[in-house]
């Protein structure tokens, strides 16, 4: 026989359960799916202006190189903008045969004036081809679910994501040239007894 108290406790119990599934749906609903980025999968499309007006799109980069770079910044955090400089100065100075492409992408806050005239200056001296990109409101970056910077992707010819480089500390860093430097062959490389054949390297350890 059910008492009056077992009859209150499952009452309770009905409501809790009844009130977690609607906040459930609620927050299903309400939060926005986000396409994060995943090695092996297919960067998430999207569109943004460049510094000088003109409008991208990353689909338009499909098949159209060997190697795509994605290099996400944010104008307030200036070791991301000096890490950028120093990928710049690394292909200027390796120059690579491969055909390749970088795309930064800066996410903005509403003083970054600072950080686009250096980001002009930067395009200014590259011999490279770069293409920077403003994300406004962030909203790519947070598609991405991009958290700290810079976050590097190394995409393949078909813009599915072949490498990640979230942290960048110095051992994640020196990771990160050390498998560029994999995939592409510099044109002043020769055969110097190092274990390269014409200028191509056997990879690197852990890339077998």
């Amino acid at each position: 026989m059910t008492t009056g108290k077992q009859r209150i406790n499952y009452t309770t119990i009905a409501i809790l359960l009844v009130s977690a599934a609607f906040i459930t749906i609620f927050f299903v609903i309400s939060t926005p799916a986000i396409a994060q980025y995943k090695t092996g999968s297919p960067a998430p499309d999207f569109t943004l202006e460049a510094l000088d007006g003109e409008i991208f799109q990353l689909n338009q980069f499909l098949n159209k190189q060997q190697h795509l770079i994605l290099f996400f910044m944010h104008s307030e955090e200036d070791s991301s903008l000096a890490k950028l400089g120093d990928l710049i100065t690394f292909l200027n100075d390796y120059q690579p045969r491969e055909s390749y492409q970088i795309v930064a992408i800066m996410e903005q806050s509403q003083d970054s004036e600072g950080a686009i005239e250096k980001l002009n200056n930067l395009k200014s001296k590259a011999e490279i081809p770069l293409i920077i990109l403003l994300d406004t409101d962030g909203k790519i970056n947070t598609v991405y679910g991009v958290k700290t910077y810079p976050t590097v992707l190394l995409l393949r010819t078909d813009l599915y994501v072949r490498k990640a480089y979230d942290r960048f500390t110095s051992r994640q860093e020196a990771s990160f040239y050390q498998y560029l430097k994999f995939i592409f062959t510099s044109q002043k490389s020769k055969d110097s007894g190092n274990g390269c054949d014409d200028g191509v390297c056997p990879p690197p350890p852990g890339f077998e």
